[in-house]
C-alpha cells in the first residue's frame, strides 16, 4: 500500500471509530434515555440497523429495519418489542443527537480556493434552505400541513448547508406549517466574513439591519413585488441614471431595468431610518417547456422572468455577475436533498406514532450524512473527484460493510475496501462538464490530500 493511502485509510480508520464507535453510541443513548440497563439489543445495534435499511433499500415499515437488525446479529427478535423500544420520546432524541453530532464531528474541508477569486474572499459559503414532505394522516395534530386537503400532516427539514466542507451543517425538524424564517441562525453567531445564501421565502429586512457591524454577509432572492426608492444605478448612462435616481423601483420601465447591471435601493424602516442594499436585477431567458396545446385555444408565448438578488456585499469586491454566479451555488442543497428522498428513504414512514416517525427521519439523515462523508474520504485518498450521487446509490454495496467494521472492532481493512470501491466505481464521468460547474466559476475546486 503507497504511503500517502496508508496515512488516508489511517486517518479515516480513526476518525470513523472516534465517532462511530459502540462505547459513544452506547454513552449518547444513556444520555438520551434511549437505552437505561443492559440488554442484548444495545444502541450501536439499533444505530446500524436503521442505517443500513435506510441507505440501502426502499422502507416503507418498521418491519424491514427488524429483519436487518435480526440478519445482522443472528437473532430471533419479535416486532412487538422493537416496537415498543423505538416508541419512546428518548428514540428521536438519540437519533437526533447523534446526527448533530455527526454534523461536527465527522465532516472534513474538500475544497480549494483559487487566489483572487469571488470564494476565496469568505471564511464559508452557507445555502439556508427547506425541505418538506407529507406523513400519515394520523399525525395531523403533531406535524399539522400547510395543505390540509391533500396532506394534513407534514414536515419540514429546515438545513443549512457548508459549501467549503460540501456537507450539511445543521437541521432542524418543524411542523411544515412554520416559516423558514425562524430558523435562520441569528446574525450575531454568524462567522466573520461569512456568507449566506437563501431563496425568497427567507427575505427579512430586519435580519439585513441586524447585520450591520457582524462582517457577515448574504444574498437573498427577493420577490418582485418589493418597491424601494432607488439611489443608484449602474450599467447605464449618467444622464439617465440621474433621471431615475430618487424614484420607486416600480416607476422604472423594464428596459432600463434590464440595461442596468447593478443598483443601489433603500427601504424606509421604523424610526424614520433608511436601510440600502444592493440589488443585482437580470431577466431570466423565457422557460423551454412547452405548454400541451389545445384545439381550440391560442399558445401562450413564454412568459419572461425576472431574479432579484438584495445583498449587503460591498460593491469594491464584487460584481453583479459575482453575486449571481454565488447565487447559483444554491442548486447544491437541492441536490442533497433530491439524495435524501431518493437515496435515504426520507418520506412517508407508515405509522402514526410521533416517536418512531421523528426517530426514523433522523435515522435517514444519518443515513444520508455517512454516505456523504465516505464519499469525501475516498476523494482524500485516491486524489479523484468522487461523485457524492453515485456514493448515495451505493448504500447496498457499502452500508452492510460499514455495519460489519464497527462490529468487528473497527479493522481498517473493511474501511479501506469501502474507500476502493468508490474510487473505482463512484468517480465523477465528466470531467469536463465539471469545468462548467457554478463552483469552478467562482474559485471552488475539488481538493485532494
Amino acid at each position: 500500500m503507497p504511503g500517502p493511502k496508508r496515512s488516508q485509510i489511517s486517518q479515516a480508520n480513526a476518525l470513523f471509530r472516534s465517532v462511530l464507535s459502540s462505547d459513544r453510541l452506547q454513552a449518547e443513548a444513556r444520555r438520551a434515555g434511549f437505552i437505561q440497563r443492559q440488554r442484548i439489543a444495545d444502541a450501536s445495534s439499533y444505530f446500524w440497523a436503521l442505517v443500513v435499511t435506510l441507505g440501502s433499500q426502499s422502507t416503507q415499515y418498521l418491519s424491514d429495519v427488524l429483519r436487518t437488525l435480526n440478519c445482522q446479529r443472528g437473532w430471533s427478535l419479535r416486532y412487538k418489542p422493537l416496537w415498543n423500544r423505538l416508541a419512546k420520546p428518548a428514540f428521536p432524541r438519540f437519533m437526533r443527537e447523534t446526527f448533530q453530532r455527526l454534523c461536527t464531528d465527522l465532516v472534513t474541508r474538500v475544497v480549494r480556493l483559487e487566489v483572487k477569486s469571488a470564494a476565496s474572499y469568505f471564511s464559508d459559503i452557507f445555502i439556508d434552505d427547506g425541505s418538506s414532505f407529507g406523513l400519515a394522516d394520523g399525525l395531523r395534530d403533531v406535524f399539522p400541513g400547510r395543505f390540509t386537503k391533500i396532506r394534513p400532516a407534514a414536515v419540514e427539514l429546515h438545513a443549512r448547508m457548508s459549501l467549503f466542507q460540501d456537507q450539511i451543517a445543521s437541521v432542524s425538524l418543524a411542523p411544515d406549517t412554520r416559516g423558514e424564517r425562524e430558523f435562520t441562525p441569528a446574525p450575531q453567531t454568524l462567522s466573520k466574513r461569512s456568507l449566506s445564501i437563501r431563496d425568497r421565502g427567507y427575505l427579512d429586512l430586519k435580519y439585513f439591519e441586524q447585520l450591520e457591524g457582524t462582517e457577515a454577509f448574504v444574498i437573498c432572492r427577493s420577490p418582485r413585488i418589493i418597491n424601494p426608492t432607488l439611489v443608484k444605478m449602474r450599467g447605464v448612462a449618467r444622464s439617465l441614471a440621474r433621471r431615475w435616481e430618487g424614484k420607486a423601483l416600480k416607476d422604472i420601465p423594464q428596459k432600463y431595468l434590464k440595461a442596468a447591471s447593478d443598483l443601489v435601493v433603500a427601504f424606509d424602516r421604523p424610526h424614520r431610518k433608511l436601510l440600502e442594499l444592493r440589488l443585482v436585477v437580470r431577466e431570466l431567458p423565457p422557460s423551454k417547456r412547452r405548454l400541451p396545446r389545445h384545439p381550440r385555444k391560442k399558445q401562450r408565448k413564454p412568459q419572461t422572468s425576472w431574479l432579484y438578488l438584495l445583498t449587503n456585499l460591498p460593491e469594491d469586491k464584487f460584481s453583479p455577475e459575482d453575486i449571481q454566479q454565488l447565487y447559483r451555488l444554491r442548486w447544491q442543497i437541492e441536490l442533497a436533498f433530491k439524495d435524501w428522498k431518493s437515496y435515504a428513504n426520507l418520506h412517508a414512514l407508515q405509522s402514526e406514532n410521533a416517536a418512531i416517525v421523528e426517530g426514523v427521519i433522523w435515522a435517514s439523515l444519518c443515513a444520508a450524512f455517512i454516505k456523504r462523508s465516505l464519499a469525501h474520504r475516498a476523494q482524500l485518498m485516491c486524489r479523484r473527484p468522487i461523485s457524492t450521487r453515485i456514493a448515495a446509490q451505493s448504500g447496498p454495496q457499502i452500508l452492510s460493510t460499514l455495519a460489519a467494521w464497527a462490529q468487528q472492532g473497527h479493522p481498517a481493512q473493511l474501511l479501506e475496501r469501502i474507500l476502493d470501491y468508490l474510487a473505482q466505481n463512484a468517480q465523477r464521468a465528466h470531467p469536463n462538464r465539471d469545468k462548467l460547474r457554478p463552483q469552478q466559476a467562482v474559485g471552488l475546486h475539488f481538493a485532494f490530500a
